[in-house]
């Protein structure tokens, strides 16, 4: 069989796309052995023009692209099924002037606005040609999605971060919606994709450049990769607790959500050959409902939330990012949200099973007063009594003079019995990894780019994401536009 490993057709991925969905456990990592040791165990090889290490959305798009433009492409994935972060998020893509806004009727938003907002964020932090490249290209891979896939996409673009047009395009039902779409394209390409193979190590001639990839099975067997350009869309870290504790010492104690085979051996095999490493400490986080194991709608920006001293930290309907930056420094990473019985009357479907379910694991409270509640999570009873006095006050008055939410998120919270409900944030994605420029070339520590070697995705999001993330949908988009292109550029230096 070429390429060795295994191939997975179209009928047998529809069967397991759902129980990829099921278990949760995604990524496209691959580990790490010394090249020498490797690459005489090898006994096998194979030659390709490009070969891509990754199966998430970044290295099914380059692999597709790579196709699409003559390349002999083989993509390699570790796990036995579809993977990736981008196969368990929520399918967000953030960008100007694309085909949904459009629809939509918002037709006055531009790249250049996208741009100066991107600015706006990271300033001269970050590489002004990758900030510029992001921003005339995200709405473009938008466009791809949905009108060259035919992705699903909702009607309504979502506001996310801190500019006031909406930009993010959400997949009608998740990141599964895009990753489906694009393997299929990709096979349908020509592009070989195959699971249970992992990468190793790089394969580097004498001058320097990249020629292949030594992978493994998962049964043991080394095969030998040839290749004239290498593509790393590995994804992000955040499980490999020594590197999160090396490069983002901060956010060392958190826990994650991200697919289990994000663990940085891929971007382990460009540093070990000289590839430089741009990151500044930061992590994609997310707000975490703990008793319900994910982004539950219980993480209300209407209700007070409360620190584990009792006082208000933050505007509930602020920026996810500021609010778990400061989570994240509080002791156990816990926050508190506060409800009354009325908030909790008008929960129905999916929220009020997560609120029956934290009430039996004894992660909710409720009592006759907040304090009482409070009490019962270990808290100090009194402090969020006062806190919640103070908080009713500003909202019979109409304005939060403390953090400044708005007049229609602030409502009183005085209707008894008083719940607390214990939330948490985890992170869902490393800012850290390869230096690249706009042709997705890594660079070396001198910034001159390594021979044959390209990247896309979370593996080198550090170049485009400072240690704020800018808005919700940028780090996908990212992960998609990264692989396009990168596929274009190494099936040009390649065929």
């Amino acid at each position: 069989m070429a390429g060795e490993g295994m191939t997975i057709s179209r009928r047998r991925f529809a069967g397991l796309m759902a129980g990829s969905m099921a278990v949760a456990a995604m990524g496209g990592l691959f580990g790490c052995a010394p090249e020498s040791a490797a690459t005489s165990e090898a006994k096998k090889s194979f030659d390709y023009d490009v070969v891509v290490l990754g199966g998430g959305g970044a290295g099914m798009s380059a692999a597709g692209k790579a196709a699409e433009a003559g390349a002999k492409t083989i993509l390699l994935e570790k796990k036995d099924w579809l993977a990736g972060s981008s196969s368990i998020c929520l399918g967000g893509f953030y960008g100007a002037n694309s085909v949904i806004q459009r629809n939509y009727g918002i037709t006055d938003d531009t790249p250049e606005s996208l741009l100066e907002y991107f600015m706006r964020r990271n300033g001269d932090k970050l590489d002004y040609d990758v900030q510029e490249f992001c921003a005339y290209h995200f709405g473009e891979t938008i466009d791809w999605l949905a009108e060259d896939l035919n992705v699903p996409f909702q009607e309504k673009p979502l506001l996310k971060g801190s500019d006031t047009v909406p930009r993010q395009a959400r997949c009608l039902n998740s990141g599964m919606d895009a990753l489906s779409a694009v393997h299929e394209w990709a096979l349908d390409q020509g592009a070989e994709v195959k699971y249970g193979i992992a990468g190793e190590s790089l394969i580097v001639e004498d001058d320097g450049s990249v020629s292949g990839v030594i992978a493994r099975t998962n049964i043991g067997e080394a095969i030998r990769y040839n290749a004239k350009s290498v593509i790393v869309a590995t994804g992000g870290f955040c499980r490999n607790h020594e590197m999160i504790s090396e490069y983002m010492p901060d956010f060392a104690s958190i826990s994650t959500e991200v697919g289990v085979g994000s663990t940085g051996e891929g971007l382990r095999m460009g540093l070990d050959i000289g590839a430089d490493y741009i990151g500044h400490g930061g992590v994609n986080g997310i707000l975490w409902c703990p008793a319900a194991a994910g982004q539950s709608k219980l993480i209300d920006k209407k209700a007070l939330w409360v620190a584990p001293d009792g006082k208000r930290f933050e505007n509930e309907a602020g920026q996810t990012h500021d609010i778990f930056y400061k989570v994240a420094k509080f002791d156990g990473t816990k926050f508190y949200a506060v409800y009354d019985q009325a908030m909790v009357d008008k929960l129905e479907g999916v929220p009020a099973n997560d609120f029956k379910i934290g009430m039996e694991k004894g992660m909710f409270a409720q009592g006759d007063t907040v304090a009482e509640a409070a009490e019962k999570l270990g808290l100090d009873g009194a402090a969020v009594q006062a806190t919640l006095d103070a908080y009713n006050a500003m909202a019979e008055a109409g304005e939060d003079t403390e953090f400044g939410k708005k007049a229609e998120n602030l409502l009183p919270i005085t209707q008894a019995p008083f719940y607390v409900l214990t939330m948490s944030v985890t992170s869902h994605g490393s800012f850290g990894g390869y230096r690249v420029n706009t042709d997705f070339q890594v660079l070396d520590t001198d910034g001159v780019p390594i021979p044959n070697l390209y990247s896309a995705g979370e593996v080198c999001s550090g170049t485009f994401i400072y240690d704020e993330y800018p808005a919700g949908g940028c780090g996908l988009n990212w992960a998609y536009t990264s692989g396009r292109f990168s596929g274009e550029n190494a099936a040009k230096a390649a065929v």
